[in-house]
């Protein structure tokens, strides 16, 4: 067993998520937030040094050779990282600004899981007749349509309104992600199953994580900007303005980060027709 490699991708991985956490609250320049963010950086190399010399290393890093698989785990780490971040600042919407009751506000939540849920099936059947790709690049394409949308919620919109907007998010996420995992899943050999579900996983919860500190320290510091100042509460102590303007900004910071996934995914498409018979790499010598 790889114990050298789990043991320094344990410590990357935690000084990682602690440096997200921590920032949060103590700011992300602080000596020991950045700390930590060197800590997970310097054993996140040398975590890569023992895979590339291990004889049986827990991740194989030659799987990565495939473009179109390291692409498609890059892809949706963006769209997890933005559907965390937009996600997470909705409750703060739809009962500070909006008003609305605790019962109302997870009944409203249920639209994206609902939408999502209903996409996943079509779109893994549409991908096994049309491809994956076509499919993953039009569920990009509608999730930044989704995350535009939402930047243009404001003080007074309806629930219908707030549901227009959302149902998009749910559709596009649905619409890319089972292609997406079958695509990953599909560009390594047999035997690698187990390592490109664990780094599908991987890649999935450290997006949300990432989403969710990233984007919630963004929406906070936008608030901060329109409230005139620092918050001695919170950014939730904001006037319902300031914190509808913070929304606006983190929504358009997430339609920008799922356009990048978007064009990376245009350009693999192409990379794909142009090479479409581009072989698995990872197959044991």
């Amino acid at each position: 067993f790889d114990f050298a490699g789990a043991g320094l991708l344990l410590v990357s991985l935690l000084s990682f998520l602690f440096a997200l956490t921590l920032g949060q609250e103590i700011g992300f320049t602080s000596a020991l937030s950045l700390a930590l963010l060197v800590l997970a950086i310097i054993t996140f190399a040398a975590f890569v040094y023992v895979e590339a010399h291990h004889t049986d290393p827990m991740v194989d890093l030659r799987l990565f050779r495939n473009v179109q698989f390291s692409l498609n785990l890059v892809t949706g780490f963006l769209t997890f990282v933005a559907l965390a971040g937009v996600l997470l600042l909705i409750p703060f919407y739809l009962q500070n600004i909006l008003g609305y009751p605790v019962q109302q506000v997870g009944m409203l939540l249920a639209v994206v899981p609902i939408a999502l849920g209903i996409t996943a099936p079509i779109s893994g059947s549409l991908s096994d007749r049309f491809g994956s790709r076509p499919i993953t690049v039009t569920g990009m394409a509608i999730l930044v349509i989704g995350y535009l949308a939402v930047s243009t919620l404001t003080l007074t919109t309806t629930i219908f309104g707030y549901v227009l907007r959302m149902l998009p998010i749910g559709l596009g996420m649905g619409t890319f992600q089972s292609p997406n995992n079958s695509a990953i899943m599909g560009a390594v050999p047999r035997e690698r199953l187990g390592v490109a579900s664990g780094l599908l996983s991987l890649t999935r919860t450290l997006g949300q994580t990432t989403g969710i500190a990233v984007f919630g320290a963004l929406w906070a510091s936008r608030v901060a900007v329109y409230a005139g100042g620092a918050l001695p509460g919170g950014a939730t102590s904001a006037p319902p303005a300031a914190q509808m303007a913070g929304i606006q900004d983190t929504a358009l910071a997430t339609a920008v980060l799922v356009l990048i996934a978007l064009a990376l995914g245009l350009w693999a498409w192409r990379r794909e027709r142009s090479a479409p018979n581009e072989s698995m790499i990872g197959a044991p010598e």
